[in-house]
């Protein structure tokens, strides 16, 4: 039996390695999404990070998928992760460099976040020169952290490491960040960046073939 093929649009390594250890078929295209033209609002945290995923969706290149087919069946993936401080009300994304990491962890540390990951997932087929819709499953996971972490830490745990520039409030759990992570409730996969049993569930239920 042939596998389908998840489609991913984002360009997070994290989000290929977590698929990539799942066994889940994929590929990656792009999307020309703003980020910055999504405004939060209302106080509602989830639906902003939803509606940034959505606006990845909308933007996906799907022109990108080669030697299309008429009736040809596909599922496409976008996803992003945000985080947000119970005690400070801040909401992190990707640091802009090291200084910028650096900060976000001191604003994270000895607080519990939520680290939440809004997903929008697809099923289309390839109909009279175009792709239409045929299911959709949009969803936010939450996991919450709590870190802790002290001063002469970050440069020597933290900051150097490539994932720190990767990864939402660069608060990797990874490798060396496990020392500092006291508590997890919720998905670990989801805090790297992607709800792996949550994308599955949603997959079967598509018919996806693994």
């Amino acid at each position: 039996m042939s596998k389908d093929t998840l489609y991913l649009a984002s360009g997070s390594a994290q989000r290929k390695l977590l698929l990539e250890q799942a066994k889940i078929n994929f590929k990656v295209i792009n999307h020309g999404a703003d980020e910055a033209t999504i405004i939060f609002d209302n106080n509602n945290f989830k639906n902003y990070v939803l509606n940034i995923a959505q606006e990845k969706l909308k933007h996906a290149n799907l022109h990108e998928i080669k030697n299309v087919q008429e009736g040809q069946i596909i599922f496409v993936l976008s996803a992003d992760t945000l985080v947000y401080t119970h005690k400070t009300a801040h909401i992190l994304g990707k640091p802009k460099d090291i200084n910028d990491a650096k900060n976000m962890l001191k604003i994270m540390r000895d607080q519990l976040v939520d680290a939440s990951t809004g997903c929008c997932l697809e099923k289309k087929v390839f109909k009279n020169n175009s792709w239409q819709t045929l299911d959709k499953n949009y969803w936010v996971t939450t996991s919450q952290v709590e870190f802790i972490v002290q001063d002469q830490d970050f440069d020597t745990y933290f900051i150097n490491l490539p994932q720190a520039l990767n990864s939402a409030s660069s608060g990797i759990i990874e490798n060396y960040g496990q020392r500092f992570c006291k508590t997890i409730n919720g998905s670990y996969s989801n805090i790297i960046g992607l709800p792996i049993f949550e994308l599955v569930q949603a997959l079967q239920k598509m018919q996806f073939k693994f």
